[in-house]
């Protein structure tokens, strides 16, 4: 995969595939992670590592490999990286896209704007690079927005709640004498409040 010092500009496989090497400014200047995956690791260099040594073929100007992704198991090789474009597809599963969304759907990362900002740091940190701060204005604005995204989850944890309560508990309640239907209501209402943040803990990580 690499020789050392700058994975992208010492790479073999950078060298040898015709990918287009680092930002010639270096590390500095490259602003948010995921665009400082894009523009510092070449999409070849992920896919040789992700596939393992020796294991991808050049056919004409693309790479091709047995797919590498968990979830896709194949006998005949569909997975092709581009290098000039810095784009892959699977055929054989058919996804593709650029080197960030390679290692978002390979390690396991969310389908959203932050599984895509966590997979590229855990990218550049991979191949030896910086992970690039957020900006001063950036976390000002996450502490204003807190309170309204916190207002948002409460919610939608509520509706849930109602949701479990009414699913779940209601149908036992109904079952219950009326004398000991009120104090059990009491208890199953605050026991939906737990499974309705599971849920949507779960969902979320989802």
């Amino acid at each position: 995969m690499t020789t050392g010092g700058n994975p992208v500009q010492d790479s073999v496989y950078t060298r040898d595939r015709g990918v287009a090497t680092a930002n010639p400014q270096g590390d500095r200047g490259v602003g948010k992670p995921i665009e400082a995956a894009k523009a510092l690791i070449p999409t070849i260099d992920l896919a040789d590592l992700l596939c393992g040594p020796g294991q991808m073929r050049r056919v004409g100007d693309r790479w091709i490999a047995l797919c590498p992704l968990p979830d896709h198991n194949e006998k005949t090789p569909s997975f092709t990286v581009y290098p000039g474009e810095q784009g892959w597809y699977c055929y054989g599963c058919q996804r593709g896209g650029d080197v960030v969304d390679l290692a978002r759907i390979a390690w396991g990362f969310p389908d959203d704007g932050r599984g895509a900002a966590e997979a590229a740091a855990y990218l550049l940190m991979e191949f030896g690079h910086p992970v690039p701060e957020r900006p001063a204005p950036w976390h000002a604005r996450q502490s204003r927005q807190r309170p309204v995204r916190d207002r948002i989850d409460a919610e939608r944890v509520e509706h849930v709640r109602l949701l479990v309560f009414r699913l779940i508990w209601m149908p036992w309640l109904r079952g219950l004498p009326g004398r000991v239907r009120e104090e059990a209501a009491d208890s199953a209402w605050a026991e939906s409040r737990h499974t309705a943040l599971r849920l949507y803990e779960q969902r979320r990580g989802a």
